[in-house]
């Protein structure tokens, strides 16, 4: 019978047909087809897999080799995020679509692409060494778009089976084809929702403006006071907890292909607006933010109606970097928030979830611990020429702009500390239409993990 991990690309467009968006309940089936193709990879790598329940969309849990082994731990997810909006795809964002060296479809970077490069080349790993020294924990969730709720509570319950010597992921981002970023911290997040609360009900502008102070009103004036002149946060004590970067890890930056002319003309902005002190390219990975996400109230359809509107709300997100913590941010967020509203507006903020950052410094850097695993050692040291055979370059270490929240997690519930090696380009849009995975990358990346399982379990090595 085929294998088709022996086709990646054939087991990448199949895996992408399945629309497993996980924050909507009408694509139920996409979600339990997707996490069937990938329970039915793990199998035919030799994998014992449980499916074990969560309130939302199971957690897959898949192990093979000698307990005694060094112990390494493969995390990804089969969720995607929605596809809207569906005018924007130049193709079905389901069906996958090979065209200018790329696989155009939603999930094809994020995260089905770099799970599939991890599931071919241990399949290959496994063709040169059938009894390869490894015992491997593959950790596939189907929440992680809608910000893993379920996950602490699974890990929690399931920690012994989960601490090992290492953890592997690959959903974190590198600048190009030919040079590969090894991903050395993530920004924490916390989300809020915000609504302005006025009158009981609309009312016409026409009647009463003029009478009472209009909730968007209200949103804008709040919301803009959140931050100064200059761009910084203004949300007293936002960054009391702020730790700098380590000296080597600005210079990292130096190392990056592209500067900041490039960034801009890529955004489609005419400048850019960091703050004070920082380099664009500094901030993205160095520096906290607070961002709006969305805005609204009142009529949003054709035409114009004179309403004041009842309430308007915004959606806000924190990006954290060390030693910030999400809760406190939010409540930091929160008081300021309460302290700017008008009498006559009731403010109400929910917390709608985050995580703290991560971050972990390569051993043997300026600041590493000194007490990483005997496997963990050998990986960094391993990766490094893995991808320089490859990709023509060694990996520089960076830091990353987004959050995974569920890294931290699984540092602290069941003690990992991870490798992170980015798989996916600014040009993959990831979130956005036309999501797409770089086959080049993915067929060097298939070749660089498939050297380094083989090494990470040569015991001579």
């Amino acid at each position: 019978m085929t294998d088709i991990l022996d086709y990646p690309i054939q087991a990448l467009t199949e895996y992408v047909r399945y629309p497993s968006v996980s924050a909507d309940s009408n694509f139920s089936a996409g979600v339990a087809g997707a996490r069937e193709f990938a329970t039915a990879r793990l199998q035919e790598l030799g994998f014992s897999v449980e499916t074990i329940e969560t309130p939302i969309h199971p957690v897959l849990l898949g192990t093979r080799g000698d307990p005694s082994w060094p112990k390494l731990v493969i995390y990804g997810h089969y969720d995607v995020q929605p596809p809207d909006p569906l005018d924007l795809w130049t193709t079905d964002p389901f069906d996958a679509t090979e065209r200018e060296g790329r696989l155009f479809g939603r999930g094809a970077a994020d995260n089905k692409g770099p799970q599939i490069v991890h599931m071919v080349a241990l399949h290959r790993a496994l063709k040169q060494n059938p009894d390869l020294p490894l015992h491997i924990t593959y950790l596939i969730e189907g929440e992680e778009e809608i910000g893993s709720p379920s996950f602490r509570p699974f890990l929690e319950d399931r920690k012994e089976q989960l601490m090992g010597d290492m953890l592997l992921v690959s959903d974190t981002g590198s600048p190009g084809p030919d040079q590969l970023v090894i991903t050395t911290g993530l920004r924490g997040l916390t989300a809020l929702e915000v609504k302005f609360i006025g009158p009981k009900q609309d009312l016409h502008s026409g009647v009463h403006g003029g009478a009472l102070l209009n909730p968007l009103q209200s949103l804008v004036q709040i919301c803009s006071s959140l931050h100064d002149e200059s761009g910084r946060v203004a949300v007293p004590g936002f960054y009391d907890e702020v730790v700098d970067p380590q000296e080597w890890e600005k210079g990292e930056l130096s190392k990056l292909p592209i500067n900041e002319d490039e960034y801009k003309n890529f955004l489609g902005v005419p400048s850019l607006s960091p703050p004070p002190g920082y380099s664009a390219l500094e901030a993205i990975r160095f520096c906290p933010t607070l961002e709006f996400n969305g805005l609204g109230g009142g009529y949003q359809g054709e035409g114009s109606k004179t309403v004041i509107p009842s309430e308007a709300f915004a959606k806000i997100t924190c990006r954290l970097v060390p030693n910030q913590k999400s809760y406190d941010i939010a409540e930091k967020v929160r008081k300021a928030l309460e302290s700017a509203c008008p009498a006559s507006i009731r403010v109400e903020v929910e917390l709608k979830g985050g995580g703290d950052p991560y971050v972990v410094i390569p051993p043997g850097k300026p600041g590493s611990s000194g007490e990483e695993t005997a496997l963990m050692k050998k990986a960094f040291s391993l990766i490094e020429d893995c991808v320089d055979q490859q990709f023509g370059n060694r990996p520089i270490y960076l830091r990353e702009g987004g959050s995974i929240p569920i890294i931290r997690d699984l540092q602290e519930v069941a003690g990992l500390e991870a490798l992170m090696l980015g798989l996916f380009t600014n040009e993959d849009n990831l979130h956005a239409p036309n999501e797409s995975f770089n086959l080049q990358i993915m067929e060097r990346a298939i070749g660089a993990f498939k050297n380094f399982f083989v090494r990470l379990g040569d015991e001579k090595k």
